[in-house]
This record gives C-alpha cells, structure tokens and sequence, in this order.
C-alpha cells in the first residue's frame, strides 16, 4: 500500500493544484472535491496539520499492531503474504470507490503499459510480507524506509547521477543504523532474524527503487494518481490470486478465519486500516509537502519501533537506538536537502521567468518611445 513514494505523490499533487487552478488536465476532467477536503477546508492549517498527523499516527499504529499481532497467531505461520494480499485487495477496492467519488472513470493509459510497474509493486509488496516470517518487526520497519540506498544505486549506475554531500553523508549514516540493527538481530541470545528474511527485505526494497520513476512515466502520458493506484493494484491482484491459490496461501488463510473467526476480524480490519493510513499520509503530503511528510513519517515510524518492543516483548540491544537514530536521521536530512533544492530550483526558474518578462516590457517601451520622439520616421521612406 505504500507503493507511491512522496515525491511522486507530492508532485501528482502539484499537478492537480495547477489544473484546478484553471488549467484544464486531460487525466482528471472537472473531478471534484474530497469529502475529507471539504471539511477540512473550515479550519486553519494549524488545526488541519495537527489532526492528520494524530490520524497518521493512530492509524498506522493500529495497522502496524495488527500486523505485528495476527503474524505471530500460530494457526498464521507460514502466511505471510496473505497479509500483502489483503493490502492490495484493500487499496484496490477502496481506490475504485474514490475514483468513483470524484468522477475519474476513464482509463488513458494502455494496459500493457502497466507491466513493468506492476512487476514491481508485485515484488515489494510479496517479499516484504513473506519476510516478515523471518526477521524482527522493528528490523523490518527499518529496513523498508531505505528504499534511498538502492534509489542512489539505480540513479548512479543507469543514469551516471551524482548526488550532494549531505545525500553522501545521509546514505553512509543509513547503511551504518542497519548494520546495528542487522548485527543486534545476529547477536541476540535468540536469534530474531535471519539472513534470509533480510534478504527478502532487501529485496523488497531493491524493487521499491524502480517504482517512481515507473509511476511518473504513466503521469507523464495523462494517468492519474488514482488510476495508477486502482489498475496497478488490480493487475497485482490478479497474479498473487494465482500464487496464492497455487501455493496453497488462500486455502490456509480461508481455514484460519474459519478456524479462528476473532483472526478474521483481525485481517478485515487489517484491510480497511491500511487504506485510511495511507491515505492520510497522503494528505499530509498534499498540504504541507514531502518534508513535513517525511518527519511525521520518521517519527511515526520511531514510535512503531518503540511499542514494538513494548507491546510485543523481544530481546532488546542498545544498538537498536543507534541504528534508528541514524537511520531516520540519514531520511530525513536527505528529505530536506532535496525540498531546499527544488526551491531553490522553482526560485531561479521564477526569476528567469521574470526578467524575461521585465526585458520584453522594457523592448515595447523603448519601441513606443522611439515613435513618439519621431513620428516621421515610419514614412522617412
């Protein structure tokens, strides 16, 4: 369900500010206003920022509890993607609903077109539920929030970008919290993850690197944050339908609801939530940018690891805080810079706008001026 990074999402965003502001869009036609941004829309920033960051906050800690909690059920070993499952189901139908809601019906891209990226999401979403059978809940959390390393990796190696000290500095801090947190794992008296668990993760992750790119090709040819989220998600259900029933994951889900219906409940729940969570991150995005984002998101995150420890008891290393420290800290400095570079780059681009605009007023009033001062010379000829 967080398949869509906050840059992308920020500047689908943006895009959909100008067309309401006049421009017409060809992918969202007249669509109309959220509910949630209508009310909203009576309260002060403050008061909006305050509510969507408790909403944030409550709402993936009931999500990451849920995970956590219906993970460890015994009749659930081995089930892990069933959970990845259920977040695609969620958002799929959720995002077709809100489509509906707003007016945006139509398809404008090709279905093939969504191939590569649903081959991606595919892989995200699979290898990190199904790892989670494998390695620590807070391991885990830390390890999907450093998609910026192979993102880094991607950029240098296919488009030979070269990136900033801090991003530098940002990158080494990222690596160093998870060697704690991989190294604190390895330690412990019982070993709570395994190498192959943080492979899957790693994994996970590799394929999170290729999404935004992916996701602002299909902007760039008319699709819709919408459209990308309902058909993207519907292709990958399809196919995990497939695994599923092939590896006989659906089966043993159907036979643990059955079996156990409060585990049912759970996996409902665990459906709806992950969709309300998401979509008001998204709207933190939306209304205060990637930055603001990222920190209610890194705090989020630091508090995930924090009732982790608390709520679901496990061993426990200093080394964990090091490693979260660094790691959020690393994010979040790398957020910043980024945001500080695109002001700075929509400045000198408004500026050059500007003086260009200064210089062709200035070139009309010379020329007006010029035939005021000789009124002949038009017919000197």
């Amino acid at each position: 369900y967080e398949f869509m990074s906050e840059e992308v999402r920020e500047d689908d965003m943006e895009a959909g500010r100008e067309s309401e502001g006049g421009a017409t869009s060809p992918a969202t036609p007249q669509m109309k206003k959220p509910f949630l941004d209508r009310i909203l829309d009576f309260f002060p920033a403050s008061f909006q920022f305050i509510f969507l960051a408790l909403c944030v906050f409550l709402f993936f800690g009931c999500h990451n509890y849920l995970q956590e909690s219906i993970s460890r059920v015994p009749a659930f070993e081995g089930l892990g993607s069933i959970l990845g499952y259920l977040e695609v189901v969620g958002v799929m139908v959720c995002s077709y609903f809100e489509r509906a809601s707003v007016g945006d019906t139509e398809r404008h891209v090709p279905v093939l077109s969504y191939a590569q990226l649903t081959f991606c999401l595919l892989g995200s979403s699979y290898l990190s539920t199904v790892g989670l059978n494998y390695i620590n809940y807070p391991t885990k959390v830390v390890f999907r929030s450093c998609k910026l390393i192979p993102t880094m990796a991607v950029a240098y190696f296919a488009y030979n970008e070269r990136f900033s000290l801090v991003q530098n500095v940002s990158a080494i801090a990222v690596v160093s919290g998870l060697i704690f947190f991989g190294y604190a794992d390895m330690t412990a008296d019982t070993k709570v993850s395994t190498p192959f668990g943080m492979s899957l993760q790693a994994a996970s992750v590799v394929c999170d690197a290729f999404l935004p790119n992916l996701q602002s090709a299909l902007f760039k040819r008319g699709a819709s944050r919408l459209e990308v989220t309902y058909y993207t998600n519907l292709y990958v259900f399809f196919i995990m339908t497939l695994m599923g029933g092939g590896s006989g994951h659906i089966a043993g889900a159907y036979n643990f609801v059955v079996s156990q219906p409060s585990g049912g409940l759970s996996l409902l729940l665990y459906t709806i939530v992950a969709y309300v969570a998401i979509s008001f991150h998204m709207k933190v995005v939306e209304k205060f940018g990637s930055v603001v984002a990222v920190l209610v998101g890194n705090a989020r995150k630091a508090g995930t690891i924090a009732l982790s420890f608390l709520l679901f008891p496990k061993p426990f290393s200093v080394l964990y805080v090091f490693g979260t420290v660094l790691v959020l800290g690393g994010l979040t400095a790398t957020a910043y810079e980024k945001d500080l570079r695109k002001r700075q780059e929509k400045q000198s681009t408004g500026h050059g706008e500007d003086t260009e605009v200064l210089l062709h007023e200035r070139k009309n009033e010379r020329d007006q001026v010029s035939v005021v001062r000789s009124p002949r010379s038009s017919f000197s000829g």
